[in-house]
């Protein structure tokens, strides 16, 4: 089955190949099929320019405020007269360096002000930009600077600066490291330097077309792939998600975006440095997650929105005395990333006088599927959300289409769709078909009235016997456990049934570990199909997850290939 919004012009033949792109990146890289836009959607510009727009209308507001995560303090604010001098002068400070357009600069750098400087500067020159997360190792620093050939690194002090001038030394295309904070440069250029330099002079006009962004995926099921997206399609995905959801005034006036997502991973980069230039909003920058010091930061800087996992809405909602009362500004909370259990929506949304708003996406196409404040209630509970302006999403199997309700592998096309992996052509192949549907990887059933609703990755698919188990129906059954605050479910060897079901729980403190028997009582007390039951279970503190939030399922099926205790 597909699904498209009923705004979007009807599509008739595939659409032409975009021609090949060459730049300082090597050599040309193979381009899907570019999705038409509806006549809904308006001109595709410049990143930067929502940012330069906000500066000329509103040039005293707050841009971006620099919290500190461990004890709530302010440590820095510029507005966006500051925001647009500074990019100014950072984007000077690049191009003595050398950097042109088509060249990539790479950050490894937490949740700060400096972020939004850095991404409109790279932006103004025509540059590409690339995150790392700030815990990323060695091995994988390596490749992903080595892949994307980066020319500038950009590094937080400490193991970050450390591994910035490590790299240095064998990444054949990296050239400079500037430390984000001078005092600590050991050697690297100092931000401040840059943060110094003549302002960019002679700006040309920058290509709505052209490479804006690589986004390496987090590689949650395997290797991780660099997806570049450009200024259009990264506007895209903005400018339709705003307008699906209400339009500017949903999220407040001024809006107010806490970014706790890590800024090196897509999440934090789109949801945090981007939206908030698209809502002329402030970006409250908070560099590490504690959920009490968020839940006052929330409160005491009047934050009207959030955006990241489900894990930072379940962990506010533990907080004592966070409710519509203490957190009156927020407005709205848009959960993505990471499977949404069922009954976190309702239960927060009880809590707190702010509208819970799923949304699905990934690195390959920002936001593709979302609910809104206004859907019904029943169409909300039913699944994630609908196709988001030009959009389009279909369920197959084995490349046709399913009836409606089945699940299937979920494909997708439209305006914010990425336009291949950097430096794969395999990979970009192998995701694309010739009408230029993606295949995302995801398992996902529409209904008749469109709602779309995501039933976990392909590659978490559990084969019992010949016979399917549905791990998202089953994580979300073990979510309603009183006692169960994280829950995964992963596939297990089996010599008889090929493989068998594993439920890796995490309990609330001080709380005992629900045994396996307790657990399936459990389950089908909850009416869960007798032949979905977990068969084994592993208690552990913890999750492992990737920086944005997402569960690291490959780390658990590793640690759990032999037969686990607990059956």
């Amino acid at each position: 089955m597909s699904v498209r919004p009923t705004d979007a012009s009807p599509r008739g033949s595939a659409p032409a190949p975009r021609p090949a792109q060459a730049s300082a990146l090597g050599a040309p890289q193979p381009q899907p099929p570019r999705p038409q836009t509806s006549a809904a959607d308006s001109e595709p510009r410049p990143l930067h320019a929502s940012a330069l727009d906000a500066a000329a209308r509103h040039p005293e507001r707050v841009a971006a405020i620099s919290v500190d995560g461990r004890s709530g303090e302010v440590r820095g604010r510029i507005t966006y007269r500051e925001l647009a001098e500074a990019s100014a002068r950072v984007a000077g400070g690049l191009r003595e360096l050398g950097v042109g357009r088509g060249d990539v600069v790479s950050a490894i750098v937490p949740n700060r002000l400096e972020f939004s400087v850095l991404v409109l500067a790279i932006s103004r020159l025509g540059a590409v930009f690339s995150g790392l997360p700030t815990a990323i190792g060695r091995a994988r620093g390596e490749a992903t600077v080595t892949r994307s050939g980066a020319r500038v690194l950009v590094a937080a002090p400490g193991e970050p600066l450390a591994l910035a001038l490590a790299l240095r030394d064998v990444c054949p295309r990296l050239e400079h490291v500037v430390a984000l904070d001078g005092a600590d440069a050991q050697g690297a250029l100092p931000y401040e330097l840059l943060a110094a330099a003549a302002p960019l002079t002679g700006e040309e006009p920058v290509d709505a077309h052209a490479l804006a962004h690589i986004g390496f995926t987090s590689g949650t099921t395997g290797e991780p792939k660099g997806v570049m997206n450009t200024h259009a399609t990264l506007g895209a995905v903005c400018r339709a998600w705003v307008e699906h959801v209400g339009g500017d005034e949903t999220f407040g006036d001024p809006a107010v975006n806490l970014v706790a997502s890590p800024v090196g991973h897509h999440t934090g980069f789109l949801w945090g440095a981007l939206l908030s230039a698209r809502l002329a909003a402030t970006a409250v920058y908070l560099d590490r997650w504690i959920p009490a010091v968020a839940a006052e930061t929330i409160a005491r800087l009047g934050v009207t929105t959030m955006h990241g996992a489900p894990t930072f809405l379940q962990d506010l909602v533990r907080v004592e005395r966070f409710d519509a009362a203490r957190a009156r500004s927020l407005r709205i909370v848009t959960l993505a990333g990471a499977p949404i259990p069922r009954e976190l929506v309702p239960a927060a949304a009880a809590r707190l006088d702010a509208a819970i708003v799923p949304a699905w996406g990934m690195t390959e196409y920002g936001i593709a599927i979302s609910a809104s404040p206004a859907m019904r209630k029943a169409r909300l509970e039913a699944g994630d959300g609908v196709p988001v302006g030009a959009a389009q999403a279909r369920v197959t199997r084995d490349g046709a289409p399913v009836a409606t309700g089945e699940v299937g592998a979920l494909e997708i096309r439209g305006p914010g769709l990425f336009t291949g992996y950097h430096e794969r052509e395999d990979a970009t192949r192998e995701a694309f078909d010739a009408d230029g549907w993606f295949a995302t990887g995801d398992l996902a059933s529409i209904a008749d009235d469109g709602v779309v609703a995501l039933q976990g990755r392909t590659k978490d698919i559990i084969v019992r016997g010949g016979e399917n188990v549905p791990v998202a129906e089953v994580e979300s059954t073990l979510f309603r456990h009183p006692d169960v605050v994280e829950a995964a479910v992963v596939a297990v060897p089996d010599e008889r049934l090929g493989e068998r079901a594993l439920a890796v729980v995490a309990v609330v403190p001080g709380r005992r570990p629900p045994s396996l028997a307790e657990l399936v009582d459990f389950c089908l007390a909850q009416g869960l199909s007798k032949h979905y039951l977990p068969e084994y279970v592993a208690h552990v503190e913890a999750l492992p997850k990737t920086g944005s939030g997402k569960v690291l399922k490959t780390e658990l099926r590793d640690r759990y290939q032999g037969v686990p205790d607990g059956r």
